[in-house]
């Protein structure tokens, strides 16, 4: 599931309800708040303690981490002369899944990526606690040709971590002939390495174990 847009209105009375909290990655200049007639600085603040709270998190990546499931946008200016206008966008958590989102509980797992010489440009990424303890179910499962596991990257959150990378490889998922998503990707394996370490880089716990 996306995030959702909701009409400013929407947004604002969920706010109201005490059902999510709104960020703003903007820092908003006393104008625009004059403008917006929005308390734009408090969702600056929150987007703030965001940073503070999950330090080991890019900036540029904590509403991604953090799953929002809604956004709207506010107009924040127009330039009367250029009729150019500057858009604000807000973004909103629900409270009460916000809490899940506690590093400080994660534990240390691995997201692997295997490779098998019978399907040439294809990958399989995905997560396990104990990659060798994986890959022995995986080829003990009366697969034809073995799998071979050649990276696996330790992670406080391998789920998060795995989710990033099946996202932005969403395009080249190989799926099953009953159309159920898998964990096969038709991509070579230094992509997948690249694509991995990008989207895991914040959240590593350890060195990475090449094989």
């Amino acid at each position: 599931m996306g995030v959702q847009y909701k009409k400013l209105e929407e947004l604002l009375q969920l706010e109201k309800d005490g059902l999510v909290t709104i960020y703003c990655t903007w820092n908003p200049t006393a104008d625009q708040i004059s403008y917006t007639g929005l308390d734009l600085a408090k969702y600056h603040s929150n987007f703030q303690d965001l940073t503070f709270k999950y330090r080991k998190v890019s900036i540029d990546k904590i509403l991604g981490f953090i799953d929002c499931e809604y956004y709207s946008d506010v107009i924040g200016h127009i330039d009367d002369e250029t009729k150019s206008i500057t858009w604000i966008y807000l973004h909103a958590k629900d409270i009460s899944r916000l809490s899940l989102y506690d590093l400080s509980q994660c534990k240390g797992k691995y997201v692997y990526i295997l490779t098998n010489d019978a399907y040439p440009g294809i990958c399989k990424i995905g997560k396990a606690v104990n990659p060798s303890d994986r890959i022995n179910q995986i080829n003990g499962a009366g697969t034809v040709s073995e799998w071979t596991l050649r990276y696996a990257l330790p992670v406080i959150d391998d789920y998060k971590v795995e989710n990033l990378v099946h996202r932005h490889l969403s395009t080249v998922r190989k799926d099953s002939d009953q159309g159920h998503a898998r964990e096969f990707f038709e991509v070579d394996f230094e992509t997948a390495v690249r694509t991995l370490e990008y989207y895991g880089k914040d959240f590593v716990n350890g060195d990475p174990i090449v094989y």
